[in-house]
C-alpha cells in the first residue's frame, strides 16, 4: 500500500521543479507557488515561437489574436517573472544539467 505524503514532514527532501517556455505563466505562476523553475527558450530554427510572441518590434504570427493591450500586459508579466527563473536552457539535452544545478543550489 502506498502511504500518502504529509506536508511538511515528508516533503523536506523533495523539490518541485517546473519546466516551461512561458515566462508569465510557467515561471511566474509556478514560482509564486514555491516551485523552482527552468525556462526553455528553444531556438526559432526549431519552430519555437514563445520568445517572439511578446515582442512589439516583431510581427506577430498570423494565427495570433492577441490585442496590443493584452500584448503589453503580457510583456509586463514576463518582465516581472524574469528574475524568478532559476535556470534557462535552449536545448532539452541541457535539462538534466539545469535540474542538477538547482538541486545542488548552484542555480
Amino acid at each position: 500500500e502506498i502511504q500518502p505524503l504529509v506536508w511538511p514532514a515528508t516533503y523536506d527532501d523533495l523539490a518541485w521543479i517546473h519546466v516551461g517556455d512561458d515566462l508569465a505563466f510557467d515561471v511566474g505562476g509556478s514560482a509564486a507557488c514555491g516551485a523552482k523553475t527552468v525556462l526553455v527558450e528553444l531556438p526559432r530554427s526549431v519552430g519555437q515561437t514563445a520568445p517572439f510572441r511578446f515582442d512589439l518590434s516583431v510581427q506577430q504570427p498570423a494565427w495570433s489574436t492577441t490585442s496590443r493591450k493584452e500584448l503589453e500586459a503580457r510583456i509586463a508579466m514576463n518582465d516581472k517573472a524574469r528574475p524568478k527563473v532559476n535556470a534557462e536552457i535552449n536545448t532539452m539535452e541541457r535539462l538534466p544539467i539545469a535540474i542538477n544545478e538547482i538541486l545542488r543550489g548552484d542555480a
